[in-house]
């Protein structure tokens, strides 16, 4: 069984993370948008574009 070590699981997860976050730029620029200004009605009013932001980073 070849299991990672914790450094490398690090950075692997790193590396993801960034990966996920270069591919989904622009859904997070338009969340980011939409919760400019907002305070509770952000909520309801960028919902759709969370799960937008959720989803590509899921993938």
């Amino acid at each position: 069984m070849n299991a990672l070590s914790r450094r490398e699981e690090d950075a692997l997860l790193k590396a993801t993370k960034a990966r996920a976050l270069k591919e989904c730029d622009k859904l997070v620029k338009d969340f980011a948008e939409c919760t400019s200004g907002r305070s509770v009605s952000l909520i309801w009013a960028c919902r759709k574009k969370y799960r937008e932001v959720q989803d590509c980073m899921f993938q």
